[in-house]
């Protein structure tokens, strides 16, 4: 009952935050808040400590668009021969600064404090007494629905894919800046805050300081891969040196085996942000994947020699259903609305389908 109490509270506070709360919901909170001072201090804290800052995000976002569609630029130019819809269409600056601030508006779903170590929690979410060795984790953000941005209270910026958590470790900016996340992000570190940012994913470690990276650490996976995109990190474990990612370069730490490892680093590392997509001779069952996670659908390959065909092209920002008549279009295939998910068939079995049905 106290979780589910704590919870609601929780998705109050959120939606106070954001504007949306009932004068229902207004009354619980001020009531809950009117039944502690340590309520009210925690309350407070957390409002000051984790600012939804719109063009600070936005500025964090465009630099690290900016570097990647440069990037995205230059490979598509190398490549031989050049794809017909090499060319993506960007979307209008003032559209992308508009959708910046609505997930920032949006983004903060979850606000919500518990007590780790030997606290002893009192079963109401106050977080209980100050035993030995405590350390206070606060959750920032949770991104479930959409990929979000946020901007910390040291102006680095962080962008939470789908299905992702981030936290602040203790009193964050007060001499450390120490993050957890569950799931995956991609940081641009302020090098103007108050010591070394340490991120912890799972077993994993990631020590920066002026940087911006991306790190993947869902619970489900077996590993935890980091990919540099400027800058410098040590990725490593409380058991483990690990090892040094210098700007381009991607590890990636194997859950089993307790290693790290270099890889090569895949050009859509951060497609779920930038909505950037370079794809070289991929297999098309991989790249609908990768599109279908970006955009929270499902892209489904009729049969098995259509989804080996590979394909190259780049797309920068376009919306679905441009991107699945590109690929419709340069495959001889027809991409088809079934149920819930997106069916990419053959021009010719998407045409005997249709006179069967007729």
């Amino acid at each position: 009952m106290a979780n589910i109490m704590r919870q609601n509270i929780d998705r109050i506070i959120a939606r106070h935050l954001g504007g949306s709360a009932t004068p229902a919901e207004q009354r619980r909170l001020q009531e809950w808040l009117a039944e502690s001072e340590r309520r009210r201090a925690l309350f407070a804290a957390l409002v000051s400590d984790v600012k939804p800052d719109t063009e600070s995000a936005w500025a964090a976002f465009e630099r690290h668009t900016q570097k990647s569609s440069a990037s995205s630029a230059s490979s598509a130019a190398a490549s031989t021969p050049p794809s017909p819809c090499a060319a993506g269409r960007r979307l209008a600056p003032s559209l992308i600064r508009y959708a910046a601030a609505v997930a920032l508006l949006m983004g903060i779903t979850t606000l919500a404090w518990v007590r780790l170590g030997n606290g002893n929690d009192n079963g109401d979410g106050d977080g209980g007494g100050d035993g030995d060795g405590a350390q206070q984790i606060w959750l920032i953000a949770e991104s479930s629905g959409e990929a979000q941005g946020y901007t910390l209270s040291d102006s680095s910026g962080v962008f939470l894919n789908r299905g992702s958590k981030l936290s602040c470790i203790g009193d964050y900016g007060s001499g450390k800046r120490e993050l957890l996340l569950e799931g995956e992000a991609f940081f641009d570190v302020a090098a103007t805050g108050s010591g070394l940012l340490v991120v912890r994913a799972g077993q994993t470690l990631i020590r920066d300081v002026g940087t911006a990276f991306n790190v993947q650490a869902y619970a489900e996976d077996s590993s935890v891969t980091v990919f540099v995109q400027s800058g410098e990190v040590h990725f490593y474990t409380e058991t483990h040196g690990g090892i040094t990612l210098r700007a381009g370069e991607t590890g990636t730490f194997d859950r089993r085996t307790q290693t790290f490892v270099r890889n090569p680093t895949d050009d859509n590392a951060t497609a779920y942000m930038t909505r950037i997509f370079v794809f070289k001779d991929r297999p098309l069952s991989e790249a609908a994947a990768l599109i279908g996670k970006v955009y929270g659908v499902r892209i489904c390959v009729s049969d098995s020699a259509t989804a080996a065909q590979a394909i190259s092209v780049t797309f920068d920002g376009e919306e679905l259903d441009e991107i699945l008549e590109v690929i419709s279009e340069t495959m001889s295939l027809q991409a088809t609305l079934s149920g819930d998910a997106y069916l990419l068939l053959p021009q010719l079995a998407n045409s005997k389908q249709e006179n069967a049905e007729r």
